[in-house]
């Protein structure tokens, strides 16, 4: 939507306190914060255009025609100065007497404008902390507040300041030489024309220059104070004084995924051949969001088992280091209990971050590297140690190696004396063992014989006596031989399983029954069964039972 020439996007609102201390630059009036003075002058303007209207007795000029048509009937009595602010009823004819005519808004506005136009006869210069960036359609627009402003005072005292698109290229060529970029919590100094647009009903302040010297100052400064404030808080050299591991190979990498950096970086590591583990949080290197993301990308790797982070970033113009000079990017370095390492990748410029990291090298490829010869050194020094052992064994072998040749002569000589001693013992001992040997063995001999002699007697008597004993026992098992009794006509009964039936009790009617006889095997079927009655067994009585 475009109103009275202006675009809708370009519209900003203008609000601002009573100004404090106001002063004058060089180049024209500078309001100590933004928008407080020019606020303080236009309520002045105001105020003397209400005080006129007031004297005057005559009615002001009539509405011109085209906003006659474009407000329609926007004429209404005009209050009495006495009745200002008090809420009086001023509603009447607009011709009665003692009446004054009101103004349109666009008599209004007209008034505003003309009094502006005599208050800022020239562009006024305004300083403001920025708080808030943004572009639409090639224009840039600055939110300004007061330097001063807590976070509570923010809403109070803010000014929004726009570059056209037409006039942005000349200010970025100017913060690009400058190696500097506009950042939130940077406090500018801008010049401008004020201005105010009727169809948003508000002031414009439109930049006209950009105090680029000022903000380098303000950078410098804040930067000189944010190193005093670590420093005096214990923290600006707290991460240098962690002990590096002596073989770095668990390594945390921050910085932006798939950058030339992170492979430059990684690349070095890769092609080491030694076995890096990386431990990598994707973050952005720039930008409104970096300083946060930063910190937070290396408060995550608190959790992983690392030896060494890197903070790394490719090459870019001095403004793209901002965050590298934030306080949450230097906290979280300067706070972190491993050693952080930093490549930022700019040449001829160290930011607060290589101020409070443990080492800071130049570009991502030295940071690689540095980190490959810590581990190579560690190797060299291995390899190194283990040659000078290697050499103190060789020689420690050598040595004991003469002294064993001596030993070893030495024992072989006694060694062969004590033989030749031993072996005339072991002669003699051998004789009389043999003399004494073969005496027992004569005598054991003689025992022998004897006792052969007596042992045939006795076993011949034994074994007559085992025969007679056989042979009674042999009588013994013929007279209780089950054949023997089939031969008497004894017979042998089994039921239809095979086992003997001893009792008359076992079988029943129609049960199958084999009957063996000395000559064969009869086979028939229990047709009935009569047991007998056995007399009761009778116990044979004792002395002690009959007394």
């Amino acid at each position: 939507m475009v109103s009275d020439g202006v675009p809708e996007e370009q519209r900003f609102d203008f609000a601002a306190d009573v100004a404090e201390n106001p002063v004058t630059g060089d180049d024209g009036p500078v309001t100590d914060g933004a928008g407080s003075e020019l606020r303080q002058r236009v309520d002045d303007v105001l105020a003397a255009a209400q005080r006129a209207e007031q004297r005057r007795g005559e009615s002001v000029a009539p509405v011109r025609p085209a906003r006659r048509r474009a407000q329609g009937a926007a004429r209404s009595p005009r209050t009495p100065p006495d009745a200002v602010g008090t809420g009086a009823d001023v509603s009447g004819d607009p011709d009665a007497p003692g009446a004054d005519e009101a103004l349109s808004v666009s008599q209004f506005y007209d008034r505003v404008k003309a009094a502006l136009a005599r208050e800022f006869t020239e562009d006024v210069w305004v300083v403001g902390e920025i708080r808030g960036l943004r572009e639409s359609r090639g224009h840039h627009y600055i939110e300004l507040a007061d330097e001063s402003a807590d976070q509570a005072e923010r809403g109070s005292a803010q000014l929004e300041v726009v570059c056209w698109a037409r006039d942005w290229p000349r200010v970025a060529a100017a913060l690009g030489e400058a190696g500097v970029a506009l950042e939130p919590g940077r406090v500018v100094r801008v010049r401008g024309r004020v201005s105010v647009w009727e169809g948003g009903s508000k002031l414009r302040f439109t930049l006209t220059e950009l105090d680029i010297a000022a903000l380098l100052g303000g950078i410098a400064a804040a930067r000189r104070r944010l190193l005093r404030t670590l420093e005096l808080e214990g923290l600006l050299h707290a991460n240098q004084r962690l002990a590096l591991p002596l073989v770095p190979l668990h390594v945390g990498v921050v910085t932006s995924p798939g950058s030339e950096a992170h492979r430059d970086f990684v690349g070095q590591l890769d092609r080491s051949g030694f076995a890096f583990q990386v431990y990598f949080e994707a973050t952005l290197v720039q930008g409104a969001e970096a300083p946060d993301q930063i910190a937070a990308a290396l408060t995550r790797l608190r959790l992983s088992p690392i030896d060494l982070a890197v903070v790394v970033r490719g090459g870019g113009a001095r403004g793209d280091l901002a965050a590298f000079d934030s306080e949450p990017v230097a906290r979280a370095i300067a706070t972190a209990p491993f050693p952080v390492w930093t490549g930022i990748g700019h040449t001829g410029d160290r930011s607060v971050a290589d101020e409070v990291a443990h080492r800071a090298m130049i570009t991502p490829t030295q940071c690689g590297e540095a980190v490959v010869e810590r581990v190579a050194e560690y190797l060299g020094e291995i390899e190194r140690t283990a040659g000078a052992l290697r050499g103190l064994a060789r020689a420690r072998l050598d040595s004991t190696g003469y002294q064993l040749e001596a030993a070893s002569a030495a024992l072989g000589r006694g060694a062969r004396r004590q033989f030749e001693r031993r072996a005339v013992v072991l002669r003699a001992a051998g004789v009389e063992l043999s003399r004494v040997v073969l005496a027992r063995f004569r005598r054991e001999a003689a025992q022998v014989a004897d006792r052969a002699v007596h042992l045939g007697a006795v076993t011949r008597r034994s074994v007559a006596t085992q025969q007679h004993e056989l042979t009674r026992r042999r009588q013994v098992l013929r007279a209780y031989d089950p054949v023997r009794q089939l031969e008497r006509g004894w017979t042998l009964t089994s039921d239809a399983s095979g086992r003997l039936v001893r009792t008359t009790a076992t079988l029943t009617v129609g049960a199958r029954i084999t009957t063996r006889f000395d000559d064969g095997e009869v086979r028939s079927v229990v047709e009935s069964t009569t047991p007998r009655k056995l007399a009761p067994k009778t116990r044979k009585r004792t002395g002690e039972d009959e007394r």
